[in-house]
């Protein structure tokens, strides 16, 4: 029998042998994948683990990012490495009941071709409803996509409980004092409880500056860690914190979200609506969920005729209000007035309800010119009085 090189090192070193149990740390070997093969696509992960103590948990990790963990043997897990033609390090961490950990990865390589063609695969996330319940029981034939106009042919169809990273903005200004960031907290708790293994997140807490921010994780109990000792304070910067957390998914696989809890009136972010925010979302393709806090000074209709400030005239927080909402509706996702504090959780939940029911669609453009224009998209159903949501379209880059 042969055994993994790191085993037989550890057998020589007298690790394993001679020692108490609870000194003895766990062997960790990763199956698959090999080193040897490139991972593209869905990949499984299999780990074995040697220990003379129990193993609580094994965490699965891909590139650094966290996947999920499994409680018990087999040890395997299967994962999302996308389909770019890229290096990936998969990593396990086994725990055993005396707190010792055991650590292995394995890295992948790249497929070695004298010439690469890049060829951009555009994914849409439909959100498809009926008489206010969403529609659940469709197949590829019932889609049609259009391309500037043109039928795109359909090369990858999915649906249901696709995983998905998340950014989730939280206004912590002045404006926000007392039970409303409580409310909004405990509804950004409610996301994070509603995410599963393959899930990530991001909370950023912000006013004029980020007050709070944890790293992108798939455990709740890391994301709602210090959220008690977080105070609202200083002005409003709607538009550099979402461009912020554009940026930051624009090198995350998959589905990427962006879920907003503000009133959505910024009168200190640097960067401008339009130029700044605008083209980052385009760019990144992320979808924006805005939970819309209600105004202190507008009219039923959206007006502003009371709101000025040294840094905006009353035209231009309606321009910029006007464009945060252009923005949310053009990426796919959606406003959602929230009309008192015990509607914020609720909002929270129903977003990912959304997510956890959604048609994803890819085709490659027949027609892609890699010029930087914006292309604009339509998805149409065979089935009357349905209606969907999906991006309104996309920047034409090579990527």
């Amino acid at each position: 029998m042969r055994f993994p090189e790191s085993l037989t090192l550890a057998l020589t070193l007298g690790v394993a042998v001679g020692l108490p149990v609870e000194a003895q740390e766990p062997l960790v070997y990763i199956e698959s994948p090999s080193s040897l093969v490139p991972a593209l696509g869905q990949v499984e992960v299999e780990v074995t683990v040697s220990s003379p103590s129990p193993i609580q948990r094994v965490v699965f990790y891909i590139d650094n990012m966290a996947l999920g963990e499994v409680l018990e043997a087999p040890f395997k897990m299967t994962v999302d490495a996308g389909h770019e033609n890229v290096e990936h390090t998969f990593r396990a961490v086994a725990y055993d009941t005396f707190g010792r950990t055991g650590t292995a990865s394995v890295s992948t390589p790249v497929f070695r071709v004298d010439e690469e063609v890049s060829y951009a695969l555009q994914q849409l996330y439909v959100s498809v409803g009926e008489e206010g319940s969403r529609v659940l029981d469709l197949e590829v034939e019932d889609f049609t996509i259009l391309d500037e106009g043109r039928p795109q042919e359909l090369v990858t169809f999915a649906f249901g409980d696709i995983p998905f990273t998340a950014v989730v903005l939280v206004d912590s200004s002045t404006s926000m004092k007392g039970a409303k960031l409580d409310s909004a907290l405990a509804g950004a708790r409610a996301f994070f409880e509603l995410m599963r293994p393959l899930d990530e997140t991001r909370l950023i807490v912000f006013s004029d500056r980020i007050r709070h921010a944890t790293p992108f994780t798939g455990f709740s109990d890391i994301l709602s860690f210090g959220l008690g000792q977080i105070e609202a304070g200083g002005g409003t910067a709607v538009f550099d914190h979402l461009y912020l957390a554009l940026k930051e998914l624009e090198v995350r696989q998959g589905r990427r979200v962006v879920v907003v809890l503000s009133d959505g009136i910024d009168a200190h972010s640097v960067l401008s609506p339009r130029d700044d925010m605008m083209a980052k979302a385009r760019h990144s393709q992320a979808i924006i969920y805005w939970l819309r806090l209600p105004l202190g000074r507008a009219s039923s209709d959206g007006s502003f005729s009371a709101r000025t400030s040294a840094w905006r005239s009353a035209d231009e927080y309606r321009e910029s209000y006007q464009l945060l909402e252009q923005t949310v509706k053009e990426s796919g996702g959606r406003v959602e007035p929230i009309p008192s504090l015990s509607a914020i959780e609720p909002a929270f939940r129903s977003i990912v309800a959304e997510l956890r029911e959604q048609y994803a669609l890819g085709y490659y453009p027949a027609e892609a010119k890699y010029d930087g224009s914006w292309r604009r998209v339509k998805v149409q159903l065979s089935r009357p009085r349905v209606k969907l949501r999906t991006r309104d379209g996309y920047l034409d880059l090579r990527r």
